[in-house]
This record gives structure tokens, C-alpha cells and sequence, in this order.
């Protein structure tokens, strides 16, 4: 018990050192282009989020949505929720919690063969702003390792219980390699609001590059998809992961840098 205490111990002042040397660079490294400076304002938020290792949103060039689930898997409501996928040919990407992941591996295994994206929802699911450091490593780790025993791959992007996270909790997770991942769209469906009240919400907010928050274990969410996929491809939208969302901007502001140097057409202000 002792050596558990002071290996945790260690771990924390490790990791508050290495937080505290991103902070320091991150402050004292020459200050990015602004809007200001003449860099468009939507171009400006996808470097920000590239340099800061973050995503809340897609390119907002590209009608593109990327359905997002959390908290799975559910013994019940996955299977339920990945026939629905499958009918509607929709892959989207599940922010799984580990202990759910080692319990159910089998699930997450089909979301795979389903070619929907599984990343990170920590083990245990707690609030990693109210926790230390280590903490913070461990859970985002183990959630990880769970991943990896069910599926064979290592998640890229992981997602904070509840969306609590601050500089700290971005910055190991950054120090892990990871990308946080937030969103645009919180309809509430895990108020288990009634199917009118989330149709609603879901419809209200969409635009280009939304990331839209929603749960697995709500059944309400299920009954809505059909009409909500079907509505937003008739209004031009398409359906892809978090990861498709996070390269395309990767290449967009490559390409917009070559265009500035007179190179490729840029497809950030909404070319090809």
C-alpha cells in the first residue's frame, strides 16, 4: 500500500512538472497569426485547434457531421443503436468507457467490423478536472489499454466525462498524445426528453462541421436518427468520424498554406 502511495506520488509530481514546461513554452513561444493579422476567422479556429490539440468542430467549409456516443457499451442499447447505424449506412464514433469496454469487449468489436470510429471515455468516468494529475493519466490510459484488449488498436482522440477538462487535463492529455475532443451540439438526450422535445434540439444547431454529443443508452436518440439522417442528406450534409473531421483539417490548412504560396486550390473557403 505504502509503494502504491508513493508511485502515485511520483507520478503526479512528474506530470505536474511536464504540464508545467508545456505551460511555460506554450507562453512563451512566439505569438500565432490572429484575425486580425489577416488570417480569416474560420481558418484561425481550425489552427487553434490543430496547434492546440483540440477539436469541437469540423471545417466549416464542408457540410460534414459527425455523430458522436458516449458511454458505452450497453448489454442492450448498443446492439439496438448499431442495427440502426447499419440500416441507415452511418458510421459514426463511440467515446467508450473502459470498464463498460472490458465487461462487453464483443461490442466494441462489432462497432469496429461496423467501421465506426471507438475512442476514449476514460475507465471509470470520472470528472478529470477535480482530479490529480495521475489521475488524469491513469484513467485516460486504462481506457486506452481496455481499447486496445478488445480491438487490437490504440484510440487517438479522447473525450472528458461530462465535458469537465482545463488547461491541465488538456495538457496530459496532449503529453499522452492524444487530441481532446469537445463538440457543437449538445441536445441533452441524456435528460431523456421526449422524442418531440430532442427532435427539436437536434434540428436547431446543425451547421457545417458539427460534432453532435448524444448517448447510447437513450432510446429516445434511436427513434430520431432515421428522420434526422434522412433530413440532413436531403439539405446536402454527409456523415463522418471525429478522425475524418480531424485529418481533413489537417490537409485543408496545408493546402491553404500552399495556395497562399500560389500552389494547390484551397478547399477551406469551399473549393476542392
Amino acid at each position: 500500500m505504502r509503494w502504491t502511495v508513493a508511485i502515485i506520488w511520483v507520478l503526479n509530481m512528474v506530470l505536474v512538472v511536464v504540464v508545467g514546461g508545456l505551460w511555460w513554452m506554450q507562453v512563451h513561444q512566439p505569438v500565432e497569426p490572429s484575425a486580425s493579422d489577416g488570417v480569416p476567422h474560420d481558418v484561425q479556429q481550425m489552427l487553434d485547434q490543430l496547434r492546440t490539440y483540440k477539436i469541437y468542430h469540423g471545417n466549416p467549409a464542408r457540410k460534414w457531421i459527425a455523430l458522436t456516443f458516449d458511454d458505452g457499451p450497453h448489454p442492450y442499447h448498443t446492439p439496438v443503436l448499431l442495427k440502426t447505424l447499419r440500416r441507415l449506412h452511418v458510421r459514426a464514433t463511440f467515446f467508450v468507457v473502459g470498464r463498460n469496454v472490458d465487461r462487453y469487449p464483443e461490442l466494441v468489436r462489432q462497432m469496429v467490423e461496423d467501421g465506426h470510429e471507438v475512442e476514449n471515455h476514460t475507465y471509470n468516468h470520472l470528472r478529470l478536472s477535480q482530479m490529480p494529475l495521475g489521475i488524469v493519466h491513469e484513467e485516460i490510459e486504462a481506457g486506452a489499454a481496455a481499447i486496445w484488449r478488445a480491438t487490437g488498436r490504440i484510440p487517438r482522440f479522447v473525450r472528458p466525462p461530462g465535458g469537465m477538462t482545463n488547461h491541465a487535463v488538456r495538457q496530459v492529455a496532449q503529453f499522452g498524445g492524444y487530441v481532446t475532443v469537445m463538440w457543437t451540439d449538445d441536445p441533452a438526450d441524456y435528460e431523456r426528453p421526449p422524442v418531440e422535445t430532442l427532435r427539436q434540439r437536434l434540428f436547431a444547431h446543425v451547421r457545417p462541421g458539427s460534432i453532435i454529443l448524444l448517448h447510447e443508452k437513450v432510446p429516445q436518440t434511436v427513434q430520431v436518427l432515421s428522420e434526422f439522417v434522412a433530413e440532413m442528406r436531403r439539405r446536402g450534409y454527409q456523415f463522418v468520424t471525429v478522425e475524418e473531421m480531424w485529418k481533413d483539417m489537417q490537409r485543408s490548412v496545408l493546402q491553404m498554406a500552399s495556395h497562399e504560396r500560389g500552389g494547390l486550390p484551397s478547399p477551406l473557403l469551399g473549393g476542392s
